[in-house]
């Protein structure tokens, strides 16, 4: 079964049926009640991210799981904290911005009997986001899961011995519009520094309205709003180069709490993504 990221959410509730899961699929609406949450999101490992709802104390990122990532895709040292050791929010955001970027992901939502991963290797801040993903859904994260493939012009979707091509939609997130979303909340957002993963990062967290997040994220605001969504909390760290290195978000969906969170690691120059053959 094929789900789109931004339906991972619902899925992961309880207050989804198992006949609605099944039936979802990248050419039909999302359905309601079910990653990612870009998103959505999915794959056959997940990261260790901690459980409990981080704080603004300094924690360590969690170690990552195994990523669909490109042989040849360049891996590159932790963004090293300026002079003085503080990382300004509002220049590392407006510096990346300016410098699209690859990364591996791993991403994992949580909510109710069923668990949507998603792993890969994306592209981010470019003019479109575009890379390879493996997603699964199921309970403790699902099989292997299925790989998707999102070029500039479409989203192609293995189906048996080939692939299936279907619109492009909003499978990867706009993280960085969510990291300037937060920034916009005030100084209240801005939680200061701490290490992840071995290297320094801002932390920045907030509840966002969900209606302020219709141009950052379009789908996933539409596929929350129809569950009666009107807010969530997020937690995101960024590195000195305005990256996101961990992205934790919460909502409560009719009653069921849910929670996407992952890791972003490997940065490197934008990979070429072709379809597939």
């Amino acid at each position: 079964m094929t789900i789109r990221r931004t339906t991972a959410l619902a899925a992961a509730a309880t207050v989804l049926s198992l006949t609605a899961l099944t039936g979802c699929n990248d050419d039909a609406p999302s359905a309601a009640p079910a990653p990612a949450a870009p998103p959505a999101t999915t794959p056959a490992a997940t990261p260790t991210t901690p459980d409990a709802a981080p704080t603004s104390a300094p924690t360590s990122a969690p170690a990552s799981g195994p990523a669909a990532a490109s042989a040849s895709a360049p891996a590159s040292a932790p963004a090293e904290a300026p002079a003085g050791g503080v990382i300004d929010p509002e220049q590392a955001l407006a510096q990346a911005a300016r410098t699209p970027y690859a990364a591996s992901q791993d991403f994992r939502t949580e909510g109710g009997p069923l668990v949507a991963t998603t792993t890969g290797r994306i592209n981010l801040n470019g003019k479109v986001r575009t890379g390879r993903l493996t997603e699964s859904l199921g309970a403790g994260g699902g099989s292997a899961g299925d790989p998707v493939v999102v070029t500039e012009d479409a989203t192609y979707v293995k189906s048996g011995s080939g692939w299936r091509k279907s619109p492009l939609g909003d499978r990867i997130a706009d993280y960085h519009g969510y990291a300037k979303a937060l920034l916009a909340l005030g100084p209240a957002a801005r939680k200061g520094m701490e290490e992840q993963n071995g290297a320094p990062a801002f932390h920045l967290s907030g509840t966002l309205d969900l209606e302020k997040m219709r141009a950052v994220d379009a789908e996933h605001y539409l596929n929350l709003k129809r569950m009666g969504v009107t807010s969530f909390q997020l937690d995101q760290w960024i590195d000195a180069q305005g990256r996101t290195v961990r992205f934790d978000q919460r909502v409560e969906i009719r009653g069921t709490a849910t929670r996407t969170y992952g890791t972003f690691r490997d940065f490197g120059p934008v990979e070429p993504v072709p379809a597939p053959n």
